[in-house]
Formats: C-alpha cells, sequence, structure tokens
C-alpha cells in the first residue's frame, strides 16, 4: 500500500534530455518568429557567416 505515494524516479538522462528538447525548441521558435518578420538583419547578425538570399 505504500507503493502508491512514493513518487517515480526520473534519471538524470531524463532530465537533460528533456532540458535539451526545451532549449532547442525555444532556439527554433525563436528563429522562426525573427524569419516570419522578415527582420533577417537581426537573424544575421547573430550569425558571423551567414549570407541571406532574398528569393522574393
Amino acid at each position: 500500500m505504500d507503493d502508491r505515494n512514493e513518487m517515480p524516479q526520473i534519471s538524470s538522462a531524463w532530465n537533460a534530455s528533456l532540458l535539451a528538447l526545451v532549449v532547442f525548441l525555444a532556439v527554433m521558435l525563436y528563429i522562426f518568429g525573427t524569419a516570419m518578420s522578415g527582420d533577417t538583419d537581426q537573424l544575421t547578425a547573430s550569425i558571423p557567416s551567414a549570407d541571406v538570399i532574398e528569393a522574393r
């Protein structure tokens, strides 16, 4: 009966994987938002060797 009240243990590998996934999704959301806003100068300023190709 006491087993029901215990919290399951989550390994540190799962915690690190979850943290990496959250950071990756946050970066992708930032890049997607910057690209969709049309402000490619701000995006390429943070990437030193990036070239912008406009296909409009």
